[in-house]
């Protein structure tokens, strides 16, 4: 049975029950990984997480928020992940890039073009680990994070992916994993409705006639997958959320899955087609 679950986003304001150090973000870099019409940014002030997507000079997703994995653990005060450091700074312990095989540095300001492009990345969110891989394919982009409990502790919302989809896009579109269409338009309302049984969803922008599109390719194993935008005036931001029924995670818990991310270009009346045709080119064999 489905099931539609509405929320608005939780602000957290928690008094630490753990000592919380000051940390200092780094400073702002930029690194561009481009393969077939997909171009990715991602920004090291961030944790290397991504702060823009664009399909040639069409801005799809943009850098107005946060993308990455984001938590929410009330012992360190609230939110950390990504540009969120109310509860700390995601710290990075292994980071490494290859274009089409070949290792490269990972330097500010650098781009990087390629057939295939991979980046891989280990990174602490207080006592959870995030191993996270990205990779880009010939204008797929792939996304794997894990999360795994290093010692018990509280996680009170567990949002594994999350993108800004551009404030230009004025309609969405999905399906759920029984083949049944759906269908919406952004009003800038600021509703953020959950939904649990999502394959997939696409946003179009009319004035560039193109369009976004995420996919679920796997979902973690003990928790719902719920999906959902949040409908504001400076983006539509899409999120995908576990809702793990595990409290605390103890040292160990883990959760994984996997999403794919797409473009396309399309007429203002075909571009529901072109969507589904684009949403069934991500799914891997």
């Amino acid at each position: 049975m489905r099931r539609l679950l509405r929320f608005s986003v939780p602000l957290l304001l928690i008094i630490c029950a753990r000592p919380c150090a000051a940390l200092e973000a780094p400073e702002p870099g930029v690194v561009t990984l481009r393969s077939g019409d997909l171009q990715v940014e991602l920004q090291r002030s961030h944790a290397w997480n991504i702060q823009r997507i664009m399909r040639g000079d069409v801005q799809v997703a943009t850098a107005t928020g946060s993308y990455g994995t984001l938590l929410s653990v009330p012992a360190v005060g609230g939110w950390i992940g990504g540009a969120h450091t109310v509860g700390g700074v995601e710290s990075i312990e292994s980071i490494s890039l290859t274009v089409d095989g070949e290792e490269v540095p990972l330097e500010p300001g650098a781009a990087y073009s390629g057939d295939l492009l991979e980046l891989h990345r280990t990174s602490l969110l207080d006592m959870v680990r995030l191993d996270a891989t990205l990779w880009i394919d010939d204008g797929r982009m792939f996304q794997r994070h894990t999360l795994t409990a290093l010692e018990d502790v509280i996680v009170t919302v567990a949002y594994p992916f999350m993108f800004c989809v551009t404030s230009d896009t004025m309609q969405w579109i999905a399906e759920t994993a029984d083949g049944e269409s759906l269908e919406g338009a952004f009003t800038g309302s600021r509703d953020l409705d959950w939904h649990e049984d999502w394959a997939w969803t696409a946003a179009y922008i009319p004035d560039a006639e193109t369009g976004f599109v995420m996919r679920h390719l796997s979902r973690a194993e003990g928790a719902a997958t719920l999906t959902g935008y949040w409908d504001q005036e400076r983006h539509h931001k899409l999120y995908v959320r576990w809702d793990s029924p595990k409290e605390p995670w103890r040292e160990g818990y883990t959760l994984s899955g996997e999403v794919a991310v797409t473009t396309f270009s399309a007429a203002p009346e075909e571009w529901e087609d072109v969507a589904r045709g684009a949403a069934e080119g991500l799914i891997v064999e």
